[in-house]
């Protein structure tokens, strides 16, 4: 499968000081629309040392715009057997498969348990809110989750008891805040590839971010840069979802020869390897199966 690479002319690097970006408003306007309401921006910064970065905006007033996450499985016990994992090309072609005719998908919540065959699609426990369209697939934990409603509200917060399931389209959880009200919050200093969702302070955008790592040409952030890179391109909240290997982003090219159209936007190291060499770096690629992924797709209102 061809890897897709869009390099576009904006960049959304700043000037760096003491570990952190210069915030510095994005231009969208220069971002690549691969739907209505859905704009990707793919660039490499240098500083404070070299990333590759892979940023969606979605609005999600745009009509027909609905977001999907991974169902629970047909024998599900909560805090059990909630899921069947998935790589997130997987989820994207099975979405597909049932009338939701997902253009992108990316991965969300670290599940259990863990270490497993990497590429395995096992049962699988998500460890934070979950919730399907719906249907409640993970009950809440404490970490923080995107939500959004079915009127349409979205919300990152921390999810109760008292969230009903039935108002809810999607919901998913990750590790821990890495934005809040517009303030980047602290963190180590590991490095790893990670998966940012941020929320613009008026609920409208939602952004992926992406970001690649154990890589010679991608070294990966903390979770304190990706909280402020979150915030450059316009977030006021934003969540540290599972990262590592699990980092993937892919979409649906409708201009790919062949059926299956499932393109990586990413190059993920799912196997858990550092490719610390330009050879071993330019050679592999591995995509991991994950508790749960988010998918976007459009049904005409």
């Amino acid at each position: 499968m061809s890897q897709v690479w869009f390099l576009l002319s904006i960049s959304f690097a700043g000037v760096w000081q003491e570990g952190a970006p210069e915030a510095k408003a994005s231009d969208w306007a220069h971002g690549r629309l691969l739907a209505p309401g859905v704009l990707l921006h793919q660039d490499t910064v240098e500083s404070p040392r070299r990333n590759h970065r892979h940023i969606v905006r979605i609005d999600l007033k745009q009509p027909g715009l609905h977001l999907t996450t991974t169902a629970r499985t047909a024998d599900w016990k909560k805090n059990e057997s909630e899921t069947k994992r998935q790589t997130v090309r997987n989820f994207l072609r099975s979405e597909r498969r049932d009338n939701r005719p997902v253009i992108l998908a990316f991965n969300a919540d670290a599940f259990t348990p863990w270490p497993v065959p990497f590429d395995q699609e096992t049962i699988s426990n998500v460890q934070g809110f979950a919730v399907c369209r719906g249907h409640l697939v993970s009950p809440p934990t404490g970490s923080p989750s995107f939500i959004l409603k079915k009127s349409g509200d979205a919300a990152i917060r921390i999810a109760d008891n008292t969230d009903k399931p039935d108002d809810i389209e999607v919901a998913v959880s990750g590790f821990a805040l890495c934005l809040k009200d517009g303030m980047v919050q602290p963190s180590g200093e590991d490095l790893h590839p990670r998966t940012g969702l941020g929320l613009s302070a008026d609920h409208r955008f939602l952004f992926v971010m992406i970001v690649d790592g154990r890589r010679h040409s991608s070294l990966g952030v903390t979770t304190a840069e990706l909280g402020q890179w979150l915030l450059d391109v316009g977030a006021h909240d934003g969540i540290n979802m599972d990262g590592g290997g699990s980092s993937t982003l892919a979409w649906w090219n409708p201009d790919a020869a062949g059926d299956d159209k499932a393109e990586l936007l990413n190059r993920p190291v799912g196997n858990g390897r550092k490719l610390l060499t330009p050879e071993a770096d330019q050679a592999e690629f591995s995509e991991r199966a994950n508790g749960n992924n988010v998918g976007i797709w459009f049904q005409s209102p």
